[in-house]
Formats: C-alpha cells, structure tokens, sequence
C-alpha cells in the first residue's frame, strides 16, 4: 500500500523566476476531490494528446460538464479548442484578464487574484497559490464561487454555491507524473526545506499518530535518499550516489515522530528553481515520498 503525503513549500521568490505551471498536462494524471459538507466527489484526469491547426490539445475529463481539449500558453494560461467555432477561447486565465467559465453552465466569469494566495487543505500547504473568484452568473443562488491552484499540482480546492448553502470539496489524491500525492490518516511524511550560503538544509519528518507502531524494514545502512532536479526534471544530484553503507538487515519502529536532517550541496548549482524529492528506502513494500520546491539565487 502506497503511503505518501507531500507538504508543498512553494516561495515567493518562485513565482518571481519563472511562469508557474498551475495545471499540469501530463497524459494519465488524475485528480481525486472530497468534500465535508454536501458536494458530491469529483475526479479529473488527463487523456490522450490532439493536434489541431498545428497547436496540440490535452483532453481533460471531469472539470466541465463533458471532456475539453485544452492547451497551455507559454505564459502560463490556458486555452480551449471550441468545436464549434473551430477556433480555441480562453479556459483557465492566471494573469488577472477576466475569462468565460469553462465549468460552468451559469455562464460565469472568472477572475484570477494578483496577489498569492495561502492554500491549507488534506495534502499540505501552499503560499504560493493561485486564487480564481467567480462571479454571478444566470443561475439563481448556483455555480462557481471560487478555485484555488498550485504551482506544478493543479486544482487543490473548489467551491460551490447551491440552494443548500457553500460547499466544497479539498484535493486528496493526485497522480502527476508518476507522483503520488495522498493524504493518509494518522502517517504523514513531510519535507521542508530553507536556503543556507551554498547549501540546502533538508528535513524529513515522519509522523505515526495511531494507536499501533509503524514497523519499517531496510536491507542496509541507509534510511533515506535525496534526489535534487532542475526546472527541465533532469537529476542534477543524488544524494547516496557518493556513500557507502553497511549491508544489515535492520528495523526501524515509529511511534509519534521521527526526524531527519541533512544539508544537501548547492554550490554547483545554478540560479533557477529546484525540486528537492525525499524518499525512504525501506524494503517492506511501504512507499514514503515527499517532494518540495526551492529557488536558488
């Protein structure tokens, strides 16, 4: 069983960089939503790739009523190929123009916030994300309210007006890439990360809240591993490729909270923007991955 919660530690200085990607279009990444108070489960997922008039166009399922083709700018907006006009129309817009809901059938308008926004929800944090408020469209007291994206995950939140009142509904599942991100009740694994003079201070945190003890088996030495890559997700570091350890078979039992740090070497590293992915390598079956963002100066 696969056991992995990411906590998203994403800088303002990241945004400043480069364009962030707040939707991934990645073929096979899928998207699993729950809400707490009314609104019913929603999952999205990426399909097959189209070219159309030389641009090339995503399926997306589940956002809107039916399957759209979707396609990415290169300033990090989002656009729509419509059938029927034969030409493409805004979808997602992230940098403040007012759009056409693709969502919804109220014929709503959306509207990205300029500033940050402070994202808290099932699969961790962001302060970096990305705020689209809707306003009111031709239905009566229904439709969009609002959706809350993060850099390089996508859609984390959305809520809904109805008769009934608000609702909304968290991300707690998301495949990117061959990523999983979920949320597990009670186990969390979690990395931080802060910029030292030619270095990155690295912090793994695994926490067991049950009521059992959380037994890991390792065939050696090593506990973790640390893998740094570039904005291009080309490895530019690995942590254990340097190391030697000893081959014993050995447990680890976690009850409450078990800390790691480690300074990885960022001297060689160019300006730019990093992931920093920390995984256990314990030889049970249990998989316990995090990954975080940094930018380097």
């Amino acid at each position: 069983m696969k056991q992995r919660v990411f906590l998203f530690l994403f800088s303002v200085a990241s945004l400043l960089a480069q364009v962030p990607d707040y939707f991934p279009l990645v073929p096979g990444s899928t998207w699993v939503y729950r809400s707490l108070n009314g609104a019913s489960p929603l999952s999205l997922r990426i399909g097959e790739q189209k070219e159309i008039s030389g641009q090339s166009y995503h399926r997306l399922e589940g956002y809107a009523n039916s399957p759209v083709l979707i396609r990415q700018s290169s300033n990090g907006n989002f656009y729509q190929w419509d059938e029927l006009k034969k030409a493409e129309v805004p979808f997602l817009l992230f940098d403040t123009s007012e759009f056409p809901s693709g969502a919804s059938d109220c014929q709503q308008k959306g509207r990205a916030e300029e500033k940050p926004f402070n994202y808290k929800g099932p699969l961790g944090s962001s302060d970096t994300a990305k705020l689209i408020r809707y306003s009111g469209g031709i239905c009566a007291d229904t439709g969009l309210r609002q959706e809350v994206f993060v850099p390089y995950l996508g859609m984390v939140q959305r809520s809904e007006t109805s008769f009934i009142g608000e609702r909304t509904l968290d991300l707690v599942y998301a495949q990117i890439g061959g990523i999983t991100y979920i949320k597990e009740a009670n186990i969390g694994f979690s990395l931080s990360l802060t910029p030292l003079r030619n270095q990155i201070a690295a912090k793994i945190v695994l926490t067991n809240t049950t009521d059992r003890e959380l037994l890991l088996q390792f065939n050696s030495g090593q506990t973790y591993n640390f893998v740094i890559r570039n904005d291009r997700n080309e490895t530019v570091y690995f942590w254990s490729a340097d190391k030697l350890f000893p081959a014993v078979q050995r447990q680890l039992s976690v009850r409450g909270e078990e800390v790691w740090q480690e300074n990885l070497p960022a001297s060689g590293l160019s300006p730019g923007i990093y992931s920093v992915e920390a995984s256990l390598v314990n030889s049970d079956g249990r998989k316990f991955s995090a990954t975080a963002s940094i930018s380097l100066p």
